[in-house]
């Protein structure tokens, strides 16, 4: 593994205090050694008792002496430009799975091809993209440990923050990076009360330089723009946008000696590119929010850019050659897990897997239980949750409002996961866990009538976005065809029109409830019921399950599309 240098804060101040504890800064001792030896060829011009100065002869002032020649010289020569190569093994993204570890793509096959890979270089930096730690049932059940404890034991070296690392809140989040082996950095993930980087009193850094043979390797992260709006990142963490942080932490790795620049990316491909052209200096962006796959890299504004997917199926072999300060070449190989196992004989990494079915055996133990059986197929088709009236939706928001005790609830599409349509038959634990996986607690809200309609119109402005609701207690229509801002043509709650002026009680979910998928009309309303009070509603829907033991869920009119 390379040396790690030095981790750097949000603010980019006293970089030079690390190579001034060691000595003086080779660029300034330069300098100053220069002008020592300028003033002692002029002190030559002072008469050797001390009297006035002479005009020095002709013979004085035709040729220095060898000495202080040599010395003027010596003192003024710039150090050789670093030349080198370094291979840059990625990537992550693996949304708090373990992949199927009875088969051949898994957190244990991958990690051994990584590190085979990387061992067949000199110089190379195992590094991640971020969306690991949820979201998944493993997730939901232990917070992300599962995968810290995984990439601790295959000796991930550095990963960044993607939007589902925030799932279960910032306070996880903390937890985790100070489980973490690896370095956590981020150009633009910054807490609010401290200017700094998000984490960085749990080890989290804005950028780190990495010695790797002759040359200095600068790394940082970034998250997408969005990641406020689509997970939990708390009141205190902000993501000030994308260029400008990006910009501000190159220009600072640079100055601090980088060679090589190189970020690690949790934004899509579109958007890593309209980067590299804003953005001079990235030498290359690895990672996608998007899951892009591409066997070639693409290469913007002298920036190599580098999209292997997610999960476990690949991994990206890139390396960078630098020749005299200059990056002078660039290749990658993308390397496919499945096709490492079946023909080439990859095990898995012994000290991974050993991590991976541990955690799986805790899990089993727990989740694999029936708790109740459904005579009705379960719709939990990402085309149904997030576009229609989901009979799945209606028995997950008939259990909210149940246990919030409110006239109406409301369950974001996009939170309710698995894309599966379940036939009739038993109901476990783990179901109910894989379809509610993100560790969203209860809230409980108070709104009036015109905040109400706010809300179910913003819904009706979703599409097939995971911010379309499905809802309890109350009915809704929608006009997809009309303008934004008209699509909710008739709400009613108990069957009665709503009032503007009335006010009805609320039960969600705690991302919704603070303005998670743009509903900021809920961010203000008073709580009955918040988050630290609450249940996890993967809990508050299996009890539901295991007490009403047989469910029969139906589409009963609650939304209509016109």
């Amino acid at each position: 593994m390379p040396d790690r240098g030095t981790s750097n804060d949000s603010s980019g101040s006293d970089k030079s205090g690390d190579r001034a504890e060691g000595g003086i800064d080779r660029r300034r001792f330069i300098a100053t050694t220069a002008a020592v030896g300028v003033a002692g060829v002029a002190g030559c011009s002072e008469s050797s008792d001390g009297g006035d100065t002479t005009e020095p002869s002709d013979d004085e002032t035709e040729e220095p002496t060898e000495e202080e020649t040599t010395e003027a010289e010596t003192t003024e020569e710039p150090e050789p430009a670093a030349s080198g190569e370094v291979t840059f093994v990625h990537d992550t993204h693996v949304h708090g799975s373990y992949g199927d570890l009875e088969g051949n793509v898994n957190v244990a096959t991958y990690f051994q091809l990584m590190n085979q890979v990387a061992d067949e270089h000199e110089h190379s930096i195992k590094l991640g993209s971020g969306d690991d730690l949820a979201s998944s049932v493993l997730s939901a059940q232990f917070d992300g440990k599962h995968i810290t404890d995984a990439f601790n034991a295959g000796g991930l070296e550095f990963d960044t923050f993607g939007n589902h690392d925030f799932d279960m809140g910032p306070a996880v989040t903390r937890d985790r990076i100070s489980d973490s082996e690896f370095q956590w950095v981020s150009a633009n993930v910054r807490d609010t009360e401290s200017g700094d980087v998000f984490g960085a009193e749990q080890g989290a850094s804005r950028y780190e330089l990495v010695e790797v043979g002759d040359l200095t390797v600068g790394l940082t992260g970034i998250i997408n723009v969005a990641a406020p709006t689509i997970t939990s990142m708390g009141e205190n963490t902000e993501v000030p946008g994308l260029a400008d942080p990006v910009s501000e932490t190159v220009s600072d790795m640079q100055d601090d000696g980088a060679d090589l620049v190189v970020v690690m990316s949790h934004v899509a491909a579109q958007a890593a590119t309209e980067l590299a052209e804003q953005v001079d200096g990235i030498d290359a962006i690895v990672g996608d929010h998007a899951a892009t796959f591409s066997e070639e890299p693409q290469v913007v504004n002298d920036t190599v850019l580098s999209f292997v997917g997610d999960e476990y199926e690949y991994i990206g072999e890139l390396t960078l050659t630098v020749e005299e300060g200059e990056r002078s070449d660039h290749s990658l190989t993308v390397h496919e897990t499945a096709a490492a196992v079946e023909e080439d004989g990859l095990e898995p990494h012994p000290e991974v897997l050993e991590v991976a079915q541990g955690y799986e055996e805790d899990l089993s133990a727990q989740l694999d239980t029936v708790i109740g059986e459904t005579t009705v197929p379960l719709d939990a088709r990402e085309s149904v949750v997030r576009e229609e009236e989901s009979n799945l939706g209606n028995y997950i928001t008939d259990a909210l409002r149940a246990q919030g005790g409110t006239d109406v609830a409301i369950q974001n599409g996009g939170g309710i996961r698995t894309d599966t349509l379940y036939p009739e038959g038993d109901v476990t634990k783990r179901l109910v866990y894989s379809l509610l996986p993100f560790g969203n607690n209860l809230v409980t809200v108070e709104v009036s009538g015109e905040t109400l309609t706010e809300t179910m119109e913003h819904s009706a402005s979703q599409n097939d976005d995971g911010g379309f609701l499905q809802v309890s207690g109350m009915s809704y229509t929608v006009d997809p065809d009309a303008s934004q801002g008209d699509r909710l043509t008739e709400l009613t709650v108990g069957g009665e029109e709503v009032d503007p002026e009335a006010t009805y009680t609320m039960a969600t979910n705690n991302f919704t409830a603070t303005g998670g998928d743009g509903y900021t009309m809920l961010q203000d309303a008073p709580r009955i019921i918040d988050a630290n009070e609450g249940q996890l509603l993967s809990v508050i829907v299996a009890n539901a399950v295991e007490a009403d033991g047989t469910i029969s869920p139906e589409v009963e009119g609650r939304i209509s599309i016109e």
